[in-house]
């Protein structure tokens, strides 16, 4: 078999496409039918991808216009970039959760979207250069996904008749707002975009179209929902497919709170913006992209100590400081 694509059972394959980032590549999958296949998220509209994928497609005997339907996990654009050119040739339909599809609608609004960037990054300290240098990544970003209209919303729990299997629908929020991930019951798998990853955990940001929704709380409760079903290997959006799913579960959960405990004593010493808690978490040397990941980052970590009452924050000169509030906090 083409080393692009690997055969995980009976009709279903990974197809592992490549991507010039220092994540060299994005797992998409495949679901054969009679005559034509489904996909489960696309890869970016980048230089080499489509032709990878057309490669893939070609081991198994299918070709691009022969695509039914096309199913997204969430927004990035290594998940959905290729949908548009994908339906466009073959008037595949394409499903993602609705609140996905209206943070996709959201960068037609370029400005406004960059507006909002701009503001949560000098709001948390990042200054007007740095800013610039990220919204011409976002707009890179931007480029990398055709657009497409959805033909229908997934919900949680809604069960696909796909290639003769059943599959079932399970949302994930965390990673993104409307994350989902897919339950296959016949052979106990899980196709989990970046809800689980076998090595790393996924970046949390804020949604800055959803002030209320909260990454971090959402995520703790999506791994602990997951744990709760029938899995015995999670096959993610990046790197290899994994056995010990309670024991990869346990260790994010602990990671994230150790995370906490740690932004929390980046405080011990003072009033701090985001980006200087980011700075001492991650360190002052990151390409500018990763500074504003650590950013987000160390920001989700801060709201939910301020939706604890372990931290407040105080406006001054147009920046957010963040600080103990260790009374509150031992009680």
């Amino acid at each position: 078999m083409n080393k692009l694509i690997w055969e995980m059972a009976d009709g279903l394959f990974m197809i592992r496409l490549p991507m010039p980032f220092r994540m060299t590549h994005v797992n998409i999958f495949l679901f054969l039918e009679q005559k034509g296949f489904t996909l489960i998220d696309t890869g970016p509209d980048l230089p080499g991808v489509m032709d990878a994928l057309e490669t893939a497609l070609s081991a198994v005997g299918r070709r691009l216009e022969d695509c039914h339907r096309i199913i997204i996990t969430h927004f990035h654009m290594d998940h959905c970039g290729l949908a548009g050119l994908i339906a466009q040739r073959s008037g595949a339909a394409i499903s993602i959760c609705e609140s996905e599809y209206q943070t996709i609608l959201s960068f037609s609004e370029h400005n406004g979207r960059i507006r909002r960037m701009e503001d949560f990054c000098i709001r948390n300290g990042f200054n007007s250069t740095d800013v610039d240098e990220i919204a011409s990544t976002f707009l890179s970003f931007q480029k990398a996904t055709s657009p497409f209209n959805a033909n229908d919303f997934l919900t949680d729990g809604e069960i696909l008749s796909i290639g003769g299997r059943e599959i079932e629908v399970v949302s994930t929020p965390g990673h993104t707002r409307g994350h989902l991930s897919f339950l296959l019951p016949a052979e106990h798998f899980l196709i989990a975009g970046d809800h689980i990853l076998p090595t790393i955990t996924p970046n949390l940001s804020p949604d800055l179209d959803a002030r209320d929704f909260r990454p971090l709380e959402s995520f703790v409760a999506s791994l602990k929902k997951v744990g709760q079903l029938k899995i015995e290997r999670v096959w993610p959006s990046h790197g290899p497919s994994f056995k010990n799913v309670a024991e990869r579960i346990t260790e994010m959960i602990k990671h994230h709170s150790e995370r906490t405990r740690i932004t929390f004593q980046a405080l011990d010493d003072g009033a701090k913006t985001t980006s200087q808690v980011a700075e001492l978490i991650f360190g002052n040397h990151l390409p500018i992209f990763d500074r504003f990941l650590a950013l987000c980052e160390s920001y989700v970590h801060l709201v939910a100590l301020e939706n604890m009452a372990a931290v407040s924050r105080q406006n001054k000169d147009g920046k957010d400081f963040f600080l103990q509030q260790k009374d509150t906090l031992q009680n």
